[in-house]
């Protein structure tokens, strides 16, 4: 982990301004000593909060489902379940439905699916924020909390455009 002294923030390794931090040192730039400016329990604070912060970006980040770009963030989630709701109580054999990328008409069966995948996104990576909890805890030294890398570990699919499992009637028929 590394200190930003222009803004006092941690920034954990393979965060994004990691990147700006190496190519600093390989433009010949040497960092100011290492004054430990807070504890090893705040130092874990810091990383637990930017392991629930990696989560929440993650999970509301959406998910592509055959080439469709679903939304995730709890609004899209509550929406997606009246939808089914209305379908379940109205007898509709399908619905107009507006995803990120734009609109497909979806049977039940399919926003079942689109619901399921959701719900698999959302659980994996609360799955993986647990994981990082647990193993942050573990952490005994400076040195680990310096190397633990806060951006690994999280499931494929998870947020920032990265394709999920295919969903019939999304982009796959």
């Amino acid at each position: 982990m590394i200190l930003c002294v222009d803004t006092g923030a941690n920034i954990p390794r393979g965060h994004w301004m990691w990147v700006d931090y190496q190519r600093w040192l390989d433009d010949g730039n040497t960092p100011l000593p290492l004054v430990p400016l807070k504890s090893l329990t705040e130092v874990k604070e810091d990383l637990l909060a930017a392991a629930t912060a990696e989560r929440w970006n993650r999970e509301t980040g959406g998910i592509v489902l055959g080439g469709v770009q679903v939304g995730t963030t709890l609004d899209d989630q509550n929406r997606l379940s009246g939808v089914l709701s209305a379908i379940q109580l109205g007898g509709l054999e399908s619905v107009d439905f507006k995803a990120q990328s734009g609109w497909v008409q979806l049977t039940a069966a399919e926003l079942q699916g689109i619901a399921l995948a959701i719900s698999a996104h959302v659980q994996a990576c609360f799955t993986a924020e647990r994981a990082h909890h647990e193993a942050i805890e573990q952490l005994q030294t400076q040195a680990d909390v310096d190397a633990y890398d806060v951006m690994a570990g999280w499931p494929p699919g998870s947020g920032l455009g990265h394709e999920s499992p295919p969903v019939a009637g999304l982009g796959t028929d």
